[in-house]
């Protein structure tokens, strides 16, 4: 049995092809010269006078919005606290709260659809204009969204319990 698995290994090497191997030659890509200059792509134009007065007023409102979400939070989160059990008037004010947090948070919301609207219109066109503004506005307005929820998360956590 011994011999049978030593004998293994030279039968399988018997069935290999003698094909040949791949080739050692040079590639084209080995002959680039690889000392060319970067091309150096310009930077996008920028926003038009109108697309600048649109991504200003976004940005306002959803500025507007977190002014508005600040000033119930507190609120908000104190009624998260003592919330009471499922279906008990605490419970059910904390509930209100948490809606109205929801509310308020609308502007934000919107104005960050709007603005990856834009985006996708620019994108799907071509047109790189304003893309640099745009995105900038998006990012800013995202992380707005971004900590309304994760304030939201965390009352919504607080009611469940």
């Amino acid at each position: 049995m011994t011999r049978l698995f030593l004998l293994v290994p030279l039968m399988l090497a018997g069935c290999a092809s003698a094909g040949v191997g791949p080739s050692l030659a040079k590639r084209p890509i080995e002959d680039r010269d690889l000392s060319e200059p970067v091309r150096q792509v310009a930077p996008p134009a920028p926003a038009d006078a109108s697309l600048k007065a649109q991504i200003d007023g976004l940005v306002a409102r959803a500025r507007a919005g977190q002014s508005g979400f600040a000033a119930l939070l507190p609120k908000a989160e104190s009624a998260a606290s003592g919330a009471g059990a499922d279906g008990s008037e605490s419970w059910v004010v904390a509930q209100e709260l948490l809606s109205a947090l929801e509310s308020e948070r609308a502007p934000s919301t919107t104005a960050l659809a709007e603005l990856d609207a834009l985006i996708a219109e620019r994108v799907k066109t071509g047109s790189e204009a304003g893309l640099t503004e745009l995105q900038a506005a998006d990012a800013e307005v995202g992380a707005i969204v971004e900590a309304q929820q994760r304030d939201l998360d965390r009352i919504r956590a607080r009611i469940v319990r």
